[in-house]
Parts: structure tokens; C-alpha cells; sequence
């Protein structure tokens, strides 16, 4: 339903960010650009010199995966919510 409102409102792309499932660029008719933040926010804190103090937080234990890989770039430990 999402895809076909993008669509049908005109879009003829999409930028996706880190997708919970990569078969959701199946719903589209139209060409997606997938990217991994890991790898965009790993490098952009490098760059800036952003890492003392550092912590990679992750929100449920189904971004475990990518905040490990975001930790293991950085070399920062991780921290994971446990929600109820």
C-alpha cells in the first residue's frame, strides 16, 4: 500500500536507509537506492574525529547486528536496550 501511494504521488526512485528486509524493494515498480547507514555514519564519524567517549547503542535485539558491525568500524563498545 506504501509503495503504491510513493508511486502513485509521482515519485520515479527511491532512496531507501537500511531496510528491515530487503524484499521490500520488491513492492516497487520503481528503481530503489538502497544504502547501509553503517557504513555512511561509521565514516562520517571517523571523518569528524567523533569517537571519544563513544557508545553504540542498540535500540531491540533486532538491530544487534548492525550496531555491532557500527561498533566494530568505530572500535567502541555496544550497549543493548532489552525491552519488555
Amino acid at each position: 500500500l506504501v509503495a503504491n501511494l510513493i508511486e502513485k504521488a509521482g515519485a520515479t526512485r527511491m532512496i531507501t536507509l537500511d531496510l528491515h528486509a530487503p524484499q521490500i524493494q520488491g513492492f516497487f515498480d520503481i528503481p530503489i537506492d538502497h544504502l547501509n547507514a553503517v557504513r555512511l555514519l561509521s565514516n562520517y564519524f571517523s571523518s569528524h574525529h567523533i569517537d571519544e567517549d563513544l557508545v553504540v547503542v542498540s535500540p531491540d535485539h533486532g538491530g544487534v547486528t548492525r550496531a555491532r558491525k557500527m561498533a566494530d568500524r568505530l572500535k567502541a563498545p555496544i550497549a543493548i536496550f532489552d525491552k519488555p
